[in-house]
Parts: structure tokens; C-alpha cells; sequence
């Protein structure tokens, strides 16, 4: 079964959970591709994307992203670059994470985190985690 949280300080848009602790990838893409409106689940996707028990490639989640009609490209990108809805790849220790861009100004970083959910961290940690690798996933006419 999957889990989404509705946050209502984030309007309708909604997180989607990850039901494994490898599934992060498949669920924050899911993340992005339901706020822009196209229907899917983290399972669909895991599955698009070949994840297994030591995770998903960015590799799979661009084969997943365009597999339901979006264009999708990873790109090495700066922390002032990021937007909204940008996939980020972030590394703790030995662990790999992705999660999502909901906002960020000179302070402060908001994450959709398959995770945790809603998260506000400060940008100078963030910095600190973050790869600079994003996963950018767009409407073909956008």
C-alpha cells in the first residue's frame, strides 16, 4: 500500500512516502510527477526504473520519467541554481538520499522527503549534503 502525505501548508501538492528503504528515488519522482498533474505510483515507477535493493540509478529514474510522456535530464547544478520540484541527490555519511525542492531562500532549504515528509533545513547544512547532482524533470513544452 502507499502512503502519501497531504500538507495543507503546501496547498494540494502531495508527498509521496517510500514504502522500502531503497525506494526513495521511485517516491520522489512520484512526488514530482503527481504535482504536475500526471497520475502514477512509486511501485509504477520502481518498477520503470529498475530499482532493486541498492536503489535506483538517475539513469532509472529518467527511463521512468519519460516512460509516462516528461522529459528528464540529470545535470551537475550549484545549491543557488535549484527550483522548485528539482530532484536532489544528496549523501550523508554512507548514505544516498533523493528528495525534493519545494522552496529555498538564503536561509533555509524545504524538502517534499520521501522519508520524513515536509522538512525545513538550514541552507548551510544542506550545503553540506548535497552532491550537485539534480534530477530535472519537465512537461515537454515546458
Amino acid at each position: 500500500m502507499e502512503v502519501f502525505v497531504m500538507s495543507t501548508s503546501l496547498g494540494d501538492e502531495v508527498i509521496v512516502m517510500q514504502s522500502r528503504s531503497y525506494s526513495c528515488g521511485p517516491a520522489a519522482l512520484a512526488t514530482v510527477l503527481r504535482n504536475l498533474g500526471v497520475n502514477c505510483t512509486e511501485a509504477e515507477l520502481a518498477e520503470l526504473a529498475g530499482t532493486d535493493e541498492s536503489g535506483t540509478t538517475m539513469y532509472g529514474l529518467i527511463v521512468a520519467a519519460t516512460s509516462k510522456g516528461l522529459r528528464a535530464r540529470g545535470v551537475k547544478m550549484e545549491l543557488n541554481d535549484l527550483r522548485k520540484n528539482h530532484i536532489v541527490f544528496v549523501k550523508y555519511g554512507d548514505t544516498c538520499h533523493y528528495t525534493v525542492i519545494m522552496s529555498m531562500d538564503e536561509r533555509n532549504v524545504t524538502l517534499a522527503d520521501p522519508a520524513l515528509g515536509r522538512i525545513t533545513v538550514k541552507r548551510e547544512i544542506f550545503s553540506r549534503i548535497f552532491t550537485g547532482n539534480v534530477l530535472v524533470v519537465e512537461r515537454p513544452c515546458d
